[in-house]
Parts: structure tokens; sequence; C-alpha cells
């Protein structure tokens, strides 16, 4: 029951060394949690567009590196990576060796209202509950905790599952499955529960994932005049 965190980091148009100039990059980072949602590593996807051949340098503290796109070699000396690549788009994967995320999840199974680990868990019967504590890592740079959303998203076969309870969440069928996803603000703490009558349980990985937050609202104008003429104080301020 790995549970797969992806977690999020897409930082677009950060500039990477290369010649003859600079050439975007985006990067995001992932990280494989254990079932009790400890890290059980982090590894970065690197991304670049280049217009013509040249020469990227970048930048990372890694333990292991992979190119991605082609057989070209990656040297890597003093946490400096440099590949010589061709025009066109540019992949490589860095382990990294900092397993601190901006997050620290805390992980509970129960059944019948008593705490089972994930492994004893694959095959039972009774009333399923999983609690997940989601909270600040106070390790980590308060920058993503605080300006990035939390989607928490899981998956309950419902041939296995019944009367399933997810207070807080949106639910959707997908198939025979009911799809369960929590949407946690920047900054915020928080507790989720989720519970089912289940029969020879067994579930797939959860999914994490911290986003930029940002969603398109549209007002019309002639129904909120007050809101209006705030907002247009507003602007001309």
């Amino acid at each position: 029951m790995a549970l797969l965190l992806i977690a999020c980091l897409l930082l677009t148009i950060v500039p990477a060394q290369a010649q003859p100039e600079n050439t975007p990059k985006e990067e995001v980072v992932y990280a494989n949690l254990h079932s009790d949602g400890s890290v059980d590593g982090i590894y970065v996807v690197n991304s670049f567009l280049l217009n013509e051949a040249g020469q990227i340098i970048d930048y990372g503290d890694y333990t292991a590196l992979r190119n991605l796109t082609s057989s070209e070699e990656i040297q890597f000396t003093d946490q400096q990576v440099t590949i010589d690549a061709q025009e066109g788009r540019l992949y490589y994967e860095g382990i990294l060796d900092d397993d601190t995320l901006p997050w620290l999840f805390t992980i509970e199974y129960w059944l019948d209202g008593k705490p089972i680990s994930a492994e004893a868990l694959a095959g039972q019967t009774g009333h399923w509950q999983l609690d997940i504590q989601i909270a600040q890592n106070p390790d980590c740079p308060t920058i993503f905790f605080e300006n990035y959303a939390l989607q928490v998203t899981l998956q309950l076969d419902t041939d296995l599952c019944h009367n399933i309870q997810a207070e807080g969440a949106t639910l959707a069928n997908v198939g025979r499955k009911k799809q369960i996803t929590y949407t946690i603000l920047p900054g915020k703490s928080q507790r989720l529960s989720v519970s089912a009558d289940v029969t020879n349980f067994a579930m797939e990985q959860i999914s994490l994932n911290g986003v930029t937050l940002s969603m398109a609202i549209e007002l019309d104008e002639n129904q909120y005049p007050a809101l209006k003429s705030s907002l247009q104080q507003i602007e001309d301020a």
C-alpha cells in the first residue's frame, strides 16, 4: 500500500544556464511515501526546451542522476549538472539527498474501531476507517506550505466498499470506483477521515498533489454594484 505523493512543486520558467542563452526550465518534485505517511524517497524530473543544440548547466543536491531523453552522459560535480543536449525537449531525473517535504503526513488505519497496519488490513472484512493528518513541516521553508494547495485523492472499489463516508470531500463515480477528493487550502493543517464497510478489502495508492491555486471566477457586475464600486476604488488607489 505504497503511497504516491506527486508533490508538486511545478516551478515554471526557472532559468538554467545554457549556451548560447538561458533556457526556460520546468521541474516537478515527486515523493514516494510509506503506508504510514513517512517519506521513502524524493526525486525531481527536470525539463528543458532547447531551440537548438547546446549545453545545459543546472544545479541540484542529488545522489543519483538519469537522462530520460537520450543516452547522453550527465556530468555531475559539486552539485552542478552538465548535459550536452540536442534541439528539442530534454528530461532528466535526479534523486534528492534531502527527504524533507513542505507537509507532514500521518496516516492511520482502523478496522472495527481498532488500529491496524496497512499490511494486515489487506483482505479484511469489517468497518474500515482511514485518517490522514496533514500539518506544516517546520523543517521546510514556508513558501510552499503557505502558497500551494494540497489535493488528496483516493479511489475505492464499490464492489468491496459500501456506505462510503468522507466528510468535506468531493465524491465522483469513476466506473465501478468511487473517487474521493479533498482540497486543502494553502497554509492550512487538516485531519481527513474516510470510512466504509468493506469486504476482502483492497485499495489503490493515495495521491497527494501540491499545486498553485488558481480559480477563474466570473461575477455579474450589474448584480453587485457595491462590489463593483469598491473594486474600482481599489483599482484607482
